[in-house]
């Protein structure tokens, strides 16, 4: 009895074998070879474009990194060199106040004398310019409230945008101001 469990055992594998052999097989004629064949090839042709493609962003992505650094340096070395030179000018401009103080300390009709021609010309130009906007009325305002504020410090700081024209001859020399001529 034992062998002829066996064999019906051993033809019941057959059978499965068979059946799975028989549906594969009947599955493969229902697709056409020729359509798996171009599936598969332009799967192929995909899966290689998108490899390319692929690599060339991470080449771009590399380069873009890298000129990003030079770019921070360079704006972390022009963003210094702004502070630098602000420091710079706030100290050339607290310099120039220490040096009108003095001056008018020293030489204060003198110093009357080319403050007045000062608001003069600037006074001439606004005349001479139907072009002004409001805001060098402003600046106006502003400079002579400063002065009248703090006539003695004279460290106000006029608009250089548009300076007054102003000569050494038309001010003459501090000794000649001394020796009256």
């Amino acid at each position: 009895m034992a062998t002829s469990e066996a064999v019906d055992s051993s033809a019941l594998k057959n059978d499965t074998r068979d059946d799975a052999t028989t549906f594969a097989a009947s599955l493969m004629e229902q697709v056409n070879r020729e359509d798996v064949a171009s599936m598969v090839y332009i799967q192929r042709d995909m899966l290689s474009r998108f490899e390319k493609t692929n690599e060339m962003l991470i080449n771009f992505n590399i380069l873009s990194a890298n000129r990003f650094e030079v770019t921070v340096k360079d704006f972390q070395k022009h963003t210094q060199l702004l502070f630098d030179m602000k420091k710079d000018l706030d100290t050339v401009f607290k310099r120039i106040r220490v040096l009108k103080q003095r001056l008018e300390k020293n030489y204060p009709e003198a110093f009357a004398a080319c403050s007045s021609i000062y608001t003069q010309a600037s006074d001439s130009d606004e005349d001479g310019d139907d072009d002004d906007d409001e805001d060098s009325d402003e600046t106006e305002v502003t400079m002579a409230t400063t002065q009248e504020k703090y006539p003695e410090r004279g460290d106000y700081l006029p608009d250089l945008s548009n300076p007054p024209l102003v000569t050494v001859s038309d001010l003459g020399s501090p000794t000649d101001q001394i020796l009256g001529q």
